[in-house]
């Protein structure tokens, strides 16, 4: 009895050593009502899971694509599995056919993305003390394995862009996508990095990007070519205001929306761009780019310099990355020097030649 109102706890045999009865005595002390893990709904894990995944985008550990995943995964679980369903009553079976249903609309590489963040949802359930188990996901439920991934790969051929394609796409009239064609193709730039550069990290005085990715909270310092400055300049000088973003769309918006799938408006708007210069509509998008930067620039010879440009987070057990505290301004311009070279093969104002 607890202020007059009697409760029960769990039985001897299901709680031998009366952790979870005392847990539950505990919150009922606190002026909570506890709940059996019976009582928690997958609705429950998703909204618990969505609201925990908020508090990190809130403080800006996250950006808010990656939540917005995070939400599409949570749409394809309550899709696939009755919602109202009992999540510690879940069995194999259920995440079988989550799995199955997934496979239908996604190749192995998204299939494998949403598997790892399922079970990063019912780990964090279990973690958080609303199932007292861990999920059965079954000896299936896993990622496609490692052969399946690089036949893929194969199967989908070279997902870069020669230099006669880069200059074909640079012919077009939108000056927005000029100038972030430029930036993908010249410092590695992927969708969400152009989708949230600002304004105030460009500095077309001195020619130079500098800022901390947030994808990798990693500083970024990139070197302008002279016709990537000219390029920005236009863009800002035609910014309609209103935003501190540089790439502003038509009606004012800005490219950060993300669509139901977690992608920003990027990856659409580039499509339209690939159809207007007659590329295929399907195959390769805008972040194939980020993939020619980084196989050209790597001609230079110096990965350290590539990898800073891009803004790669080095492994854990990486000293030198650690120790290194910055990579000096000639070793970034052989870089991006070295795929100018590439895309226009003659010199060009200030090219560095040593």
């Amino acid at each position: 009895m607890h202020k007059g109102k009697r409760y029960y706890f769990e039985k001897v045999a299901d709680d031998p050593q009366g952790t979870k009865s005392l847990d539950q005595w505990l919150e009922i002390r606190a002026g909570r009502t506890p709940k059996s893990s019976g009582d928690v709904l997958v609705k429950d894990i998703c909204n618990e899971w969505l609201a925990h995944k908020q508090a990190k985008l809130d403080a800006g550990e996250i950006a808010q694509d990656t939540w917005d995943e995070y939400h599409h995964t949570c749409e394809l679980v309550t899709g696939s599995i009755d919602k109202h369903s009992e999540a510690a009553t879940l069995l194999p079976s259920d995440f079988a056919k989550l799995r199955a249903t997934m496979a239908k609309r996604y190749g192995p590489t998204v299939l494998g993305k949403h598997i790892g963040q399922v079970r990063s949802l019912f780990k964090y359930g279990y973690e958080a003390g609303l199932i007292d188990r861990p999920a059965k996901f079954g000896p299936g439920f896993k990622k496609p394995p490692a052969k399946v991934m690089r036949k893929t790969r194969l199967d989908r051929g070279d997902q870069d862009f020669t230099a006669a394609e880069v200059r074909q796409l640079l012919k077009t009239r939108n000056h927005n996508w000029r100038a972030m064609i430029l930036l993908g193709v010249q410092g590695g730039f992927g969708n969400r990095d152009v989708a949230e550069l600002s304004i105030e990290v460009v500095d077309l005085k001195t020619g130079w990007i500098e800022y901390a990715r947030a994808k990798t909270a990693t500083q970024r310092r990139v070197p302008l070519w002279p016709e990537t400055v000219e390029a920005i300049r236009e863009v800002i000088e035609r910014h309609p205001g209103g935003t501190d973003r540089l790439f502003v769309g038509r009606r004012g918006r800005d490219f950060t929306d993300s669509n139901a799938h977690g992608n920003n408006r990027i990856s659409a708007a580039f499509r339209r761009v690939l159809t207007s210069q007659g590329f295929p509509e399907a195959g390769r998008g805008f972040y194939c780019l980020r993939r020619s930067f980084q196989t050209q620039a790597e001609e230079c010879g110096d990965i350290i310099a590539v990898k800073h440009i891009m803004g790669h987070i080095p492994p854990e057990n990486d000293m030198s990355s650690r120790y290194r505290q910055r990579v000096n301004d000639a070793r970034l311009r052989r870089a991006v020097d070295a795929v100018h070279r590439w895309l226009w093969p003659r010199p060009f104002v200030g090219e560095m030649t040593q």
